[in-house]
């Protein structure tokens, strides 16, 4: 039997740059995407670790780090789209994404547990501090 990191790079496939008929504009178009998308995700993780670190408002420091790992793993995603073009990595590319949904299944239980038990609710001296239209 292969060890499991042997089976989880394996090549056995074709890449996916034949399904694409190795055509320059096509495989071009996908990496350029891709390639930007991945960028973006990248981003926003970037930001979110420089308020934490910077000491902003932040009042749950942890969750807002747990929220920047998942971005870098819905990121990651992109990358492992961009390499299977060349490299039929597809187990790991797998991987990547089912890691990706078991932090979108966190996370998702992270907001509820946040919205029902963390985020105050409205109060009766609202009123006081913003101006509500009755129509």
């Amino acid at each position: 039997m292969k060890n499991w990191l042997s089976e989880l790079c394996s090549t056995a496939f074709m890449p996916h740059g034949n399904c694409y008929l190795w055509q320059p504009g096509l495989v071009g178009l996908h990496v350029v995407a891709d390639s930007l998308i991945a960028l973006a995700y990248y981003s926003i993780p970037l930001t979110l670790i420089y308020y934490v670190r910077k000491g902003r408002d932040v009042a749950y420091p942890a969750i807002i780090l747990m929220f920047a790992a998942f971005i870098i793993a819905c990121g990651s995603t992109h990358v492992m789209d961009v390499i299977t073009i060349w490299k039929p990595a597809y187990w790991l590319s797998g991987a990547v994404k089912a890691a990706t949904e078991a932090g979108a299944e966190t996370a998702a239980s992270v907001g509820e547990l946040v919205s029902v038990h963390v985020i105050p609710r409205p109060h009766g001296e609202l009123g006081k501090h913003f101006v509500v239209s009755e129509e």
